[in-house]
This record gives structure tokens, C-alpha cells and sequence, in this order.
């Protein structure tokens, strides 16, 4: 099931930024973006004493706090921290973190700039438009996006869903991609790293409480989900922008993440378009 993994993607190069831990609390979590991290980076602060004043001001965003106050380990410390705590991992379908990250990251420069929506169309989503943009260009029907009321609408130079999924396919993203939507099975190497507890985001409550008691961690934190999204049917509105074609070839990029954590891409294929 696991591939056989370039020497670029070994432990100890992966294991700095796959270990945000607290190591007296006997436990390293590797965060997947889109996939419950606020909630486990946020309850990581609380391991270290970081009160939840701080973390609920809104001053900084939770990443941010985490990454100045978890110390970095280099390597062998941050080797050594893999090998002696346990590891927790959370996942997501597949396809649903995509979208999560392109919604959030991508589909709007003009909401969420403190949220770095504007550098990630500097950085991605300009070139995805001029690269994957067709001459004939007629944007998604109103009803294959999501607009929230109150928010501003994107500018209209933000790449579409379909846009980003050609992008996806076509990208080496072992060297180009972002950690937003990186194959879990390189961002985190599960096939390298043994973990000892892997949640998913479709039982995060239910899996956060074995979690916490699992570490005897209850006196400390709570269960908590932050940021959940209130939008069930967002993949059957986004998808039809896709043909199945797409959806096919997207799944081929991510099928060793859908194998290893038992997803299916089966619904998916039901939402694409047959155009």
C-alpha cells in the first residue's frame, strides 16, 4: 500500500515540521490543515500553559501562537521526539480537505486577508488562472459556488474550484504543492511514522475523547471543535463543476491517502457534471 519513499521524504527530514508536541506530555501530533489542526494546535497550547484568554483574543491566529511559543527541534532532538512520545495523526476524506483549502485559501482574495487569502492568490492562485484559464471562460452557475451572506464577494480573478482540481492533477506536488493540500502520505509520512492514534474528522468528537483519556489528558484540555464548517453539501455543489473525467484523475493524485485511511471516492463521482 505505502510507496517506496524518495530519500528527500525520510523521517528525519520530515520530522521537524511533522512534530508540533509537547513533549512532557508524552505526545507529538503532526497537523494536517483542513483536517480538525486548530482545534489539536489550540489544545497543544493549552498543554505548554498557554491560557485560553490568549488564544480566544483573537490578537493572533492560533498558528501563529503555536509557532512562537512550540519550540522548533532540529535534528536529532526532533527525531528523537518522534521515537519517544506517542504520535497522533487526524485525517479527513481526501476530497473534502481539497475543497475545504480551496474555499478558505483560494476561491476569494477579498475575504479573509488576515487569514492570508490575498498571499495565497499571489503565490498560487494568479498563476493557476494563467496557466488553467480557458479562452472561452465563463465562470460556475450560482448554483455550484457557496456565498455567504455578509462576506464580500471574490473579485472574479480568483481561480475556480475546477481550476485549482486541473492544477492539483497536473502538479508534482511533492515539490510544489502547499501543506494545505499536500498528500497526507508525504506531508506526514504514515508509512515512515508509526502512529499510535489515527482520529478522523468525520468521528473528530468521538475521537478526540479516546484521545485525551488515551493520553490522560482530561484534567488539561476539553473536547472542542473549532471552525467546523456549517455547509454539509458543499462537495455535491462544488464537484458539479467537474466532469468525472476530473474527479477520476484527481483521485488517481491522492488515491494512496483514500487506500490508506479507507475513503472512497464513490459519492464524488456521482456529483460531477457530465460535461
Amino acid at each position: 500500500m505505502c510507496p517506496i519513499r524518495p530519500d528527500n521524504f525520510n523521517l528525519n527530514h520530515r520530522a521537524n515540521k511533522c512534530s508540533l508536541g509537547e513533549r512532557s506530555r508524552d505526545l507529538s501530533y503532526c497537523p494536517i490543515y483542513k483536517a480538525g489542526s486548530t482545534t489539536w494546535i489550540y489544545n497543544l497550547c493549552l498543554l505548554i500553559n498557554v491560557t485560553e484568554e490568549e488564544l480566544n483574543s483573537g490578537k493572533e491566529q492560533i498558528s501563529t501562537i503555536a509557532r512562537r511559543v512550540i519550540p522548533e527541534l532540529e535534528f536529532p532532538e526532533a527525531d528523537e521526539a518522534l521515537r519517544s512520545t506517542k504520535k497522533l495523526l487526524v485525517v479527513r476524506h481526501p476530497f473534502e480537505r481539497l475543497l475545504s483549502a480551496y474555499r478558505d485559501k483560494l476561491e476569494n482574495s477579498v475575504a479573509g486577508k488576515e487569514h492570508g487569502t490575498l498571499h495565497f492568490y499571489r503565490k498560487y492562485g494568479s498563476k493557476i488562472v494563467e496557466k488553467y484559464r480557458e479562452r472561452n471562460f465563463t465562470g460556475p452557475r450560482d448554483d455550484q459556488v457557496i456565498r455567504i451572506k455578509g462576506v464580500p464577494p471574490p473579485a472574479g480573478i480568483e481561480p475556480t474550484f475546477r481550476e485549482f482540481v486541473k492544477y492539483l492533477i497536473h502538479t508534482d506536488l511533492a515539490n510544489y504543492g502547499d501543506d494545505h493540500w499536500m498528500p497526507y502520505y508525504l506531508f506526514c509520512t504514515p508509512c515512515v511514522v508509526n502512529y499510535d492514534i489515527i482520529g478522523k474528522v468525520e468521528t473528530f468528537w468521538r475521537d478526540q475523547i479516546y484521545t485525551i483519556h488515551k493520553l490522560g489528558l482530561q484534567e488539561v484540555i476539553k473536547p472542542r471543535w473549532r471552525h467546523s464548517s456549517g455547509y454539509s453539501n458543499a462537495s455535491i455543489i462544488y464537484f458539479s463543476q467537474l466532469n468525472r473525467d476530473m474527479v477520476e484523475k484527481l483521485y488517481e493524485k491522492f488515491r494512496l491517502d483514500f487506500e490508506l485511511f479507507d475513503y472512497s471516492p464513490d459519492d464524488y463521482y456521482r456529483y460531477a457534471s457530465f460535461t
